[in-house]
């Protein structure tokens, strides 16, 4: 969802690089040495983008673990409007929604061969897999429901085995397994609530045990737990703010709410949520701001205080991720087309100037 007055679909054809090229071509940054000696090795990564808007589908490159260059080396425009990736646990596997009316879900080798697509429901926002590699869940935005699908030996996705409506107005926006793999929750900005199921491994069917209701008009879209299990944070797409809840036995609890950037005047819509590996940070993109929200992690990640707010260096941030060692954040800017990356202050956990981009249009995500 990108706010009241903007449709999903009409946000696609908004700005954008003019082409993308692979690492050959003048979109690109500098490739890693072929001398790369004692350095740490290339980091793996995809993109998805909006065909529509011009983008490639969906890409794969690396990163140079000491300047965050990105260099795409293969893509594929087979799988159309590709705005959301994951992978199986051991990686071996690529899964891609398809955000259509009549959306699909793919399974993909690494160097992006398609193996299967599934019909899944309506214009899918997210997916993510069961840590036990069983099952994949999808967020059916424009059907208002959890879709629940096996997943085959050799990886591919099976037909659903239980599809969850979760109401009139509803547009599910995000599915996350909580980190003891217990519970799956679904995170739904259409009627402001999060859905908390618990998952019958025989049938692949999902029941819910719980439910969380927001603010009206909060317009709940992302959630990311904090590594102690015990906490997780909302970032609120409708009314631009954060908020911090308990999370214990399928129970979410909502407490601290905090303004997601700075008032400026600019309206803002929150989108992608993270937290750094140690607990210390979280990470928000600002949309409307075009800023990275930094909130500092207290109480053992019962509490937040946002500490800086940096541009992104470019326009409507849709999503971001870190690299492994925790040193260079990504952020994929939709409306302008580029992937920038920014330095990580190890001490401050603060981002730097921008540090470069690559051009990738209708960029909708980083998967590293």
């Amino acid at each position: 969802m990108i706010g009241p007055r903007t449709t999903r679909r009409g946000l696609l054809k908004l700005g954008g690089a003019a082409a993308f090229t692979t690492a050959a071509g003048a979109g690109a940054l500098t490739a890693l040495p072929a001398d790369a000696g004692d350095k740490a090795p290339p980091v793996s990564f995809y993109l998805g983008s909006y065909t529509s808007a011009g983008g490639p589908g969906i890409a794969r490159g690396h990163l140079d673990p000491a300047t965050g260059a990105a260099t795409v080396e293969a893509t594929t425009a087979r799988i159309s409007e590709a705005s959301w990736l994951t992978t199986s646990p051991a990686g071996s596997i690529l899964y891609a929604i398809s955000e259509q009316s009549r959306g699909t879900i793919s399974a993909l080798t690494p160097s992006l061969s398609v193996l299967k697509t599934t019909p899944t429901g309506s214009g899918p926002a997210h997916v993510t897999v069961h840590p036990g590699g069983n099952f994949l869940f999808v967020s059916a935005y424009g059907g208002g429901s959890t879709v629940t699908h096996p997943i085959a030996t050799d990886g591919t996705v099976a037909t659903a085995s239980d599809t969850r409506k979760q109401g009139s107005g509803s547009h599910a926006h995000q599915v996350v397994v909580d980190p003891t793999g217990a519970y799956v929750l679904s995170v739904d900005l259409g009627v402001n609530k999060i859905f908390a199921y618990s998952l019958d491994g025989t049938s692949g069917r999902l029941s819910e045990v719980g439910r969380t209701t927001m603010p009206a008009g909060s317009g709940p879209r992302h959630l990311a737990f904090h590594p102690g299990g015990d906490f997780a944070y909302v970032a609120n797409e409708l009314n631009s703010t954060v908020t911090v809840c308990s999370w214990a036995d399928g129970v979410l609890e909502p407490g601290q709410v905090l303004d997601a950037a700075p008032k400026t005047g600019v309206t803002n819509y929150p989108g992608e949520i993270i937290v750094s590996a140690d607990g210390r940070f979280v990470y928000l993109t600002n949309r409307g701001t075009n800023t990275v929200g930094v909130f500092a992690v207290g109480d053992d990640g019962a509490s937040l205080t946002r500490i800086a707010a940096p541009t992104c260096g470019g326009d409507w941030p849709r999503h971001l991720a870190l690299d492994p060692a925790g040193t260079w954040l990504h952020v994929a800017n939709q409306r302008s087309g580029t992937v920038t990356r920014l330095p990580i202050d190890p001490a401050t956990g603060v981002p730097g100037a921008v540090a470069g981009s690559l051009a990738v249009p209708g960029v909708a995500q980083i998967l590293i």
